[in-house]
């Protein structure tokens, strides 16, 4: 038991980015996921980029038995992730660079997310 928690924050955790479409457009999909390696925990890729108002849906995936926290620093997220995954609804108001991350794990960022 004590083993699966100092292996939990190196776990692997997807993260799936959907950007709804403007004007009829159709769904744009990019796959983003936590691989865990000797430097600990990190996202591939490092930087996802989106236009300011698009709608986002982060669809985290957590195949964990425990719950993993997750935030979004800059747009007031901070929401934990029960087993299985949950849906985070982001509308990019402000442009930016902000921080993607585990409040668990605060030492590790994972990942960028840049509002132009």
């Amino acid at each position: 038991m004590h083993t699966f928690r100092r292996f939990l924050p190196a776990s692997v955790v997807g993260l799936a980015l959907v950007l709804s479409g403007c004007g009829g457009s159709p769904e744009s999909r990019r796959q983003i996921s936590v691989v865990s390696g000797s430097a600990g925990a990190a996202f591939e890729p490092k930087t996802v980029t989106v236009n300011k108002d698009d709608n986002v849906i982060l669809a985290v995936g957590n195949p964990t038995a425990a719950v993993h926290g997750f935030s979004v620093e800059g747009y007031g997220i901070r929401t934990e992730i029960p087993p299985g995954g949950s849906e985070v609804k982001i509308k990019a108001t402000h442009p930016g660079t902000f921080k993607v991350y585990c409040q668990l794990h605060e030492t590790h960022q994972i990942a960028t997310l840049v509002v132009q």
